[in-house]
């Protein structure tokens, strides 16, 4: 799970037979931990924002010769209106992955348990998260502020990248870019390390990024696309029933689930 922003913003869908171990279905928000802003993969927490949407990163790498390796990764993304995520992730060192079945899928059901599901396996691993101590209140996602700013130092400067639409929805963006040294910055050559996000207001989440790295060099670029703002099918935010369900926590994978539980109750 990573932990909470802090910059100011920054398919496949197999039909299962569930055993209704509904990630957190019947757990009230009152019994929800306050975990602020979480995001997992390129998705935020945000509740009451619904969508769907697709996502492609290439990852660039070059040898010491100068040969260039790429490998792309591939997502499909969900939040409900309960800010339950689901990335399904589809990598195998390639130019361009199958899409047919994902490697691994995550889902955090916004209330403190994250499940990773391996369809090659049928396994699921179930992790209970403890509270934070601390959690951010803020949107994921604001206008950007010069001004208020943190400083980069002397080496580095924000700037900010403006607005866009991608799939009908506005998006806004920022840069962050480090030189070798102030005297580098000044006199125009190019920086060593750029970290450049996407995020959308309206639906308070990442829309995108770039990242560059010139020591060993190499650059990332995650694209969204077909973004749809539906209600996913909550099937999708549910454990199959034939999966082997185990505990982070465990060192001996639980026997195959036969009851109704939520996934969180069956932590308690």
């Amino acid at each position: 799970m990573k932990s909470p922003a802090t910059f100011p913003f920054w398919a496949f869908a197999p039909t299962l037979v569930l055993l209704g171990l509904t990630i957190a279905a019947d757990v009230t928000a009152a019994q929800c931990p306050n975990r602020g802003t979480v995001v997992e993969g390129q998705v935020s927490n945000a509740k009451g924002k619904p969508y769907q949407a697709g996502g492609t990163t290439p990852i660039v790498t070059y040898d010491r010769d100068g040969t260039k390796r790429v490998s792309v990764t591939k997502s499909n993304l969900f939040r409900d209106s309960g800010g339950r995520i689901r990335v399904e992730t589809f990598h195998d060192r390639t130019e361009g992955p199958s899409e047919n079945i994902p490697q691994d899928i995550l889902i955090d059901d916004n209330c403190g348990t994250t499940v990773i599901l391996h369809p090659a396996t049928q396994t699921a691993q179930i992790q209970k998260w403890p509270a934070p101590d601390k959690v951010s209140e803020l949107p994921f996602c604001q206008e950007v502020d010069l001004k208020k700013l943190l400083s980069t130092g002397p080496e580095g400067r924000v700037d900010d990248l403006g607005h866009k639409f991608i799939d009908g929805v506005e998006i806004l963006g920022e840069r962050i870019s480090y030189y070798s040294s102030a005297q580098a910055k000044v006199t125009g050559a190019s920086p060593i390390r750029i970290y450049e996000n996407w995020c959308s207001v309206s639906l308070d989440t990442r829309m995108g990024e770039y990242i560059l790295d010139d020591n060993p060099k190499r650059e990332i670029t995650t694209v969204i696309r077909d973004i749809k703002q539906v209600e996913p099918d909550s099937a999708l935010f549910q454990i199959p029933a034939e999966y082997t369900t185990s505990r982070a926590d465990q060192s001996t994978p639980a026997a195959n689930v036969k009851s109704s539980q939520s996934a969180t109750s069956a932590q308690q």
